[in-house]
């Protein structure tokens, strides 16, 4: 072979294996867009509340701190009356109804009309007992997704400025894994309304009789 055909043989051996990298390239890049194009816009990723020691989190962990802080959150403003009980507890319950299940959120119209003259005119507001906060023994698992949370909560209502409830109770809250409104409801948890009956504390009653 001479040098002439030599130089023409390798110039077409290069020209090929170019042409093979530049197709595993572009397979490659169809790869990486199709995989780009699937995924997803948002990732909600819950956070523990004490970082000062580290922590390890994976997609689609709660942590019971998260869980326990949803169900504070959501029944404390459901429970929150500045003005008119009859008023603002029906809009309370439809401001919160992304929170709620289906079932809770109709359990809780129900509970609004069996107690419509009960509450007409009367404040309330219901606060978390100092010293019964989160605990981990305080939201429990009983199925996958869902949780049942122990809430200790001082409720208080008012009438015409005269004080006609003031009691310590424990309420065990249904809670449940409702990712259908990442928009509405960026928590991906919803309350799934009581557990079972809520319960008097008694002032001197053990904090761990309060848990769930």
């Amino acid at each position: 072979m001479s040098r002439y055909d030599s130089l023409v043989h390798s110039k077409d051996a290069m020209i090929h294996l170019l042409l093979g990298v530049l197709a595993i390239l572009s397979l490659l890049l169809l790869v990486a867009l199709v995989g780009w194009s699937r995924a997803p816009d948002n990732i909600r990723l819950h956070y523990p509340p004490d970082l000062s020691r580290g922590a390890v989190q994976q997609l689609g962990d709660i942590p019971k701190a998260s869980i326990y802080v949803f169900a504070h959150y959501v029944f404390q403003q459901l429970n929150r009356w500045p003005a008119d009980g009859k008023e603002d507890y029906y809009n309370q319950i439809h401001s919160l109804r992304a929170f709620f299940t289906p079932a809770c959120f109709e359990e809780r119209l129900q509970d609004l009309d069996e107690r419509e003259r009960e509450i007409n005119g009367r404040q309330r507001s219901v606060w978390e007992i100092p010293g019964r906060g989160f605990s981990n023994a305080r939201v429990q698992v009983v199925a996958p997704n869902q949780w049942v949370v122990g809430l200790d909560l001082h409720v208080q209502e008012t009438y015409r400025g005269e004080r006609v409830k003031d009691r310590l109770i424990h309420y065990p809250l249904r809670v449940v894994a409702y990712d259908v409104d990442p928009q509405a409801n960026p928590w991906g948890l919803a309350l799934d309304c009581l557990a079972d009956v809520p319960r008097v504390i008694e002032i001197n009653e053990p904090e761990g009789e309060g848990a769930t």
